[in-house]
């Protein structure tokens, strides 16, 4: 994988003290021009870097630029408008650290290293600083981790590089639809390219430390890495090449690494010369080995290249200047399978002229790729000398002669406009062009060609299927997504924009009524793979340009549109291993750690959310919910752990009592979410049978009509085994913070307010536990009974967590559930309590209270607690039943309910089945029906 990449180089040049410009063409970007006479001219007087990238996106989502001032970076992420539902860059956060450590300098460039957690910066002296991300609730900040300082001018860095980490990144072959229908994705684990800092973040991590390399203008490469312990920065450096004379010093530079831990280095220097060298670290003895491989005298452009760029000899200084060197590493060729492709070195050039002596003449702004392709030559000797050799011990054999290293020039390619940005992808076997007229394209690596569109069954990547970036602003700097899906663009003024990938106008409409908008999906999946393989923890740039694409091209296909998602989402549970099967015997503590699980349901979840005050689909529902009960688990887990050491065992009470008192208060509103939930699915459960008891029969077809009308998802939560499973971990945890409240509720006001919440639930807890307990034996029953092997029972698993609905080969459970075990508890569930209970804030409920509330109010995530503070409580006295010994507790604080009309409240009416029964609401006694 090539290690520097998206450096926007500037000029190298032609002679020492020389200065050229560009002419100003109307295509180009207001302050194009500006910016790169800047670049020639800061050059010359040796006092700025020849890298300037103002602004970079890293792996975990953060996007870090340079201000327009230039003494500050702004750090910004994907934002979803909770209005509109729409993405968009947050405002962003000013990072004043480190405008502090730069003392003013203008900083020159930005860059990421490769989990995303490290973010480089340089100023215009060629100070580096190295900030670690912190990121909290959305907002994102950066502490300092270390400062590299320069000795003199001729230390200025002219190229820089992270080291990759040592971990095997997913490379997917072209998908192709086999003879069912469904897509057969195909890939590979490729390492990556080394060398790799030998030190790794813990003992049981398998994360490298942070280590970066730098070449100086005169010509010394430095290593910079983190020490054993991470606090600590080491560093040695050597020469690459002796520079006796100005001509010689460098203003270009690339690294990339090779498979065998060496790195090949390219520079270029003011006598216009590309030099190549292998560099090996040597951790031990902490020292380069540096060997010279070739020097390429004439790295310019051909004549042939030159006519095709309108160029003409005539004018001084015409010829194209270097402005961007970079190399790629040897990569799979998807061609050819077992084939590898080698290194390339890319030299861009752009077309120069003196505006002043030739104002009048309009030359044509071209750039120029040239391309070289790195070849090993192995000596052979004649069969005498091998003869020679068998017959001395010692002697030379062709296995033993060194091969000669040399680059073979390929075809030049000419570019019509200026490339701003490099990029590359998929293991550098394809390049992404950012062109200052706003445009962005996709080429092969092999011959930078266009990439062409698939065929209808077949699905190679995003931009193969149809998506582009659609033509927009001018820009002078651009940083694509982790996934490439979306693009940031700054302008002369800093300014950013945000660019998702869609498909271009007058083609969607062709692509939906000839082909599969499933092809999307797929090719979607394979990113979204891709990206959790290699960087794991960050998907909204996917997330956003699904949207786009649901939005603009399937928001009158409902159906499509439907299956769009479902596609996405069954392709991603199958192509990324994920068991979904929890059914049988597992540790919840293993499905705890599975990080993909979370990634997989939010992704699900985003998919559906439309903003704050639209209802969700029912199976955004369904995530949406499994989502909080892991939360709320974890939550409770390590408010458990910080106090004892087992997460069931009883808390420490000889440790603090203030501190115990603040992780004991932490538990509140999570508790309190969770029974409002279990509230929520026993009266929705209720509600269903009494209202198919006035319908007609009991039959699957009436209840799966039924749970669609109402969009709840209470029938998926009970069936799908991975609530299942939180909801019994999170009832056992119960258990043993219930058992403390009772225990210490008479000396303690904080465990009795605890234990008042669980005694004012209508639903005790011990009822919900039977019912998840007989829904869980007949769910296995089915299982064993039928003999559904392992592949049925996870396909099962999966089509009730992407669509919401119960299947119907798991109808005799959910009838003996609604006919069987509802009545068993029935009786010990105070109905006119749970009407009354406030279910309006869980978030699953779309009556008008609830809508009402999400619009009025915010709710932490974590803590399950508002932020707005503008909840209008109301108090009401526990039910006697409740109670339960408790009658020393006082009075408990709810928020005002939410369900159903406040007219009926208020009445006090509630209509079931003529029972009556005595409810003790606000302090009042009421005869109430039901």
């Amino acid at each position: 994988m090539m290690m520097d990449d998206e450096l926007d180089d500037l000029f190298g040049d032609r002679q020492l003290g020389e200065i050229t410009t560009l002419p100003n063409l109307s295509s180009n970007p207001e302050g194009l021009i500006q910016r790169l006479d800047d670049l020639r001219i800061s050059g010359c007087s040796q006092s700025i870097l020849s890298i300037a990238r103002k602004i970079a996106w890293s792996n975990t989502g953060c996007i870090a630029s340079i201000s327009n001032g230039g003494d500050t970076v702004t750090l910004r992420n994907l934002y979803c408008d909770p209005a509109s539902g729409l993405w968009n860059l947050s405002d962003g956060d000013e990072a004043k650290e480190v405008a502090l450590v730069h003392a003013g300098q203008t900083l020159k460039h930005l860059s990421w290293n490769d989990p995303g957690t490290d973010l480089a910066v340089i100023d215009t002296l060629g100070h580096i600083s190295v900030f670690s991300l912190l990121t909290c609730i959305n907002r994102c900040s950066v502490s300092k981790r270390c400062v590299l300082g320069v000795e003199n001018n001729f230390s200025v860095p002219v190229g820089f590089t992270w080291l990759n980490q040592d971990r095997p990144l997913l490379l997917h072959g072209p998908t192709v639809k086999d003879s069912t229908g469904q897509w057969a994705f195909t890939g590979s684990r490729q390492k990556q390219a080394g060398p790799h800092n030998p030190h790794v973040v813990g003992e049981q991590s398998s994360r490298n430390r942070a280590a970066l390399v730098v070449v100086t203008k005169s010509g010394t490469i430095r290593l910079f890495y983190q020490g054993p312990d991470g606090a600590r920065w080491l560093e040695f450096e050597s020469e690459l090449e002796s520079i006796s004379s100005a001509a010689g010093l460098l203003t270009h530079a690339a690294m990339c690494g090779q498979p065998d831990q060496s790195m090949i280095v390219a520079t270029y220097s003011v006598s216009q010369r590309i030099r190549s060298y292998r560099v090996c670290v040597d951790w031990s003895k902490q020292c380069f080995l540096v060997d010279h491989l070739t020097t390429i005298v004439d790295c310019s452009p051909n004549n042939d290249a030159l006519d095709g760029g309108g160029l003409s000899s005539s004018l001084p200084y015409s010829e194209p200047q270097l402005y961007h060197l970079e190399i790629l590493s040897p990569a799979p060729d998807l061609r050819k399978k077992n084939n590898t492709l080698p290194l390339l070195l890319l030299a861009f050039f752009c077309s120069a002229s003196d505006r002043d002596e030739h104002p009048t003449v309009a030359i044509n702004h071209s750039t120029f790729i040239v391309r070289w392709e790195l070849s090993s030559i192995k000596p052979i000797l004649h069969p005498s000398f091998s003869q020679l050799a068998s017959k001395k011990p010692n002697g030379t054999h062709s296995s033993d002669l060194q091969s000669d290293v040399t680059f073979r020039k390929l075809q030049d390619v000419r570019e019509s406009k200026v490339i701003v940005a490099v990029r590359e992808l998929h293991l550098a076997t394809t390049l992404v062009f950012c062109f200052s007229d706003g445009s962005v394209e996709f080429r092969s690596r092999s011959t930078l060609d266009l990439l062409p569109h698939d065929e209808a069954d077949r699905v190679s990547s995003m931009a193969q299927v149809g998506l582009e970036f659609l033509p927009g602003d001018p820009f002078l700097h651009a940083a694509l997504s982790p996934s490439a899906c979306a693009l940031v663009t700054l302008d002369d003024k800093c300014t950013a924009r945000l660019k998702i990938m869609q498909m271009p106008h007058g083609y969607a409409d062709s692509i939906l009524e000839t082909a599969d908008p499933k092809a999307v999906a797929a090719a979607c999946v394979m990113q979204f793979n891709m990206a959790y393989v290699g960087y794991g923890n960050h998907h909204d740039d996917l997330s956003a340009t699904m949207q786009s694409f649901q939005k603009q091209y399937l928001k009158d296909r409902p159906k499509e549109a439907n299956g769009f998602v479902q596609a996405f989402l069954s392709d991603m549970y199958r192509i990324s291993q994920l068991n979904v099967d929890y059914s049988g015997d597992i540790k919840t503590e293993l499905y705890l750690k599975n990080a993909l699980h979370q990634k997989a349901l939010s992704l699900q979840l985003s998919l559906g959310y439309q903003g704050e005050q639209q209802h969700r689909p029912l199976s955004f529902k369904v995530s949406f919910a499994i989502l909080q009960l892991r939360w709320a688990a974890l939550t409770l887990v390590m408010g458990l752990k910080s106090n004892s050491s087992s997460p069931e065992a009883e808390f420490n009470r000889t440790g603090d009592g203030n501190s115990n008192h603040q992780v004991v208060r932490s538990f509140f509103g999570i508790i309190s979410w969770t029974l409002s939930l279990m509230n929520y699915i026993m009266d929705e459960l209720l509600t269903l049978v009494t209202e198919m008891e006035e319908d007609g029969p009991l039959s699957y077809d009436l209840l799966e009509a039924k749970v669609q009308a109402r969009n709840t998802p209470v029938l998926a939560l009970l069936f799908i085994s991975q609530s299942r499973l939180l909801f019994k971990y999170t009832f056992r945890l119960f258990k043993s913070i219930n058992a403390e409240a009772m225990q210490n509720r008479s000396q303690d006001p904080t465990w009795r307010e605890l234990g008042v919440i669980f005694a004012t639930s209508p639903v005790p807890t011990r009822l919900f536990e039977k019912v998840i307990t007989d829904v869980e034996t007949s769910v296995r029953s089915i299982y064993e009974s039928h003999q559904f092997p392992d592949t049925e029972r996870k396909e099962i698993e999966k089509k009730m967590l992407i669509s919401g609905s119960v299947p119907l080969q798991l109808w005799p459970a959910v009838e003996s559930l609604l006919t069987k075990t509802l009545k068993s508890v029935s009786e010990g569930i105070n109905r006119a309590g749970l009407f009354f209970h406030d279910i309006s804030w869980i978030g699953l409920s779309d009556d008008k209270a609830s809508d009402r509330w999400r619009k009025e109010h915010r709710l932490d995530i974590v803590r399950k607690i508002e932020l707005s503070g503008r909840a209008k409580t109301v108090m009401e006295r526990p039910a006697v039943e409740d109670l339960a010994g408790l009658s020393d507790t006082p009075t408990a604080l709810y928020t005002a309910r939410g369900r159903k009309d406040r007219e009926q409240v208020e009445t006090g009416i509630i209509k079931d089945k003529g029972k009556s029964k005595t409810l003790f609401a606000r302090g009042i006694s009421k005869k109430v029906d039901g």
